[in-house]
């Protein structure tokens, strides 16, 4: 089964364009080693960054998932928000459910 999370960094004191051309590490060390893939695009505000990670392992804590997906929690980060989901699939349809009830 593959877990996916979805992190959102609130910022103050950076837009989320410069935090993901300055901060954010595009290519981090945990790609492959636990983090099948990531994709991370600013938010819905010009204040926050977004991120889809896939896990092939449980996902980890929101501070932990953050470091390993290039996203260092900088004191421009004031908030972070995190929800797990479980991606369950079969040969005729993938469904995406909350992670606890993918049992």
């Amino acid at each position: 089964m593959t877990i996916a999370q979805v992190l959102t960094l609130k910022l103050d004191g950076i837009t989320a364009g410069d935090y993901l051309a300055w901060v954010h590490d595009p290519k981090p060390a945990a790609l492959d080693h636990g983090l099948h893939s990531l994709e991370v695009r600013a938010g819905a505000g010009d204040d926050e960054v977004e991120a889809l990670l896939w896990w092939t392992i449980p996902a980890p804590s929101p501070l932990v998932a953050a470091r390993a997906a290039g996203l260092p929690l900088t004191p421009e980060v004031v908030e972070l928000w995190s929800r797990t989901l479980a991606v369950v699939s079969s040969r005729r349809d993938a469904r995406v459910v909350p992670a606890a009830r993918a049992a």
